[in-house]
C-alpha cells in the first residue's frame, strides 16, 4: 500500500487516491492525516462514492470542506 502523498506549497498537502474503490480512500486520507498535523490536505478521488461521502465524514470530525469537479475527479480540500 502506498500513499500517493505530496507536498504541493507550504503547508499543503496533496492525497491522490483515483483508482480506489471505499473504503480505501478513507483509509489513505485518515493516514495522511496523521502525517501532515494541521496542514491543509487535497484529496483527488475519481470514485463517486467517496466524493460524497468523505466530506460528510470529515466535516463531522471538525473539518472545514470544499469538494468540486474538475472534469473526471473531485478535488476535497480539507483544513481545521
Amino acid at each position: 500500500m502506498e500513499l500517493k502523498l505530496k507536498q504541493i506549497e507550504d503547508g499543503v498537502f496533496e492525497l491522490d487516491v483515483r483508482g480506489n474503490a471505499c473504503p480505501f480512500p478513507q483509509i489513505y486520507t485518515e493516514l495522511a492525516l496523521k502525517k501532515i498535523g494541521d496542514a491543509r490536505l487535497e484529496i483527488i478521488t475519481d470514485n463517486p462514492p467517496s466524493a460524497r461521502d468523505l466530506p460528510i465524514v470529515l466535516k463531522k470530525r471538525g473539518y472545514q470542506v470544499e469538494s468540486e469537479k474538475e472534469g473526471d475527479h473531485w478535488r476535497i480540500k480539507i483544513w481545521k
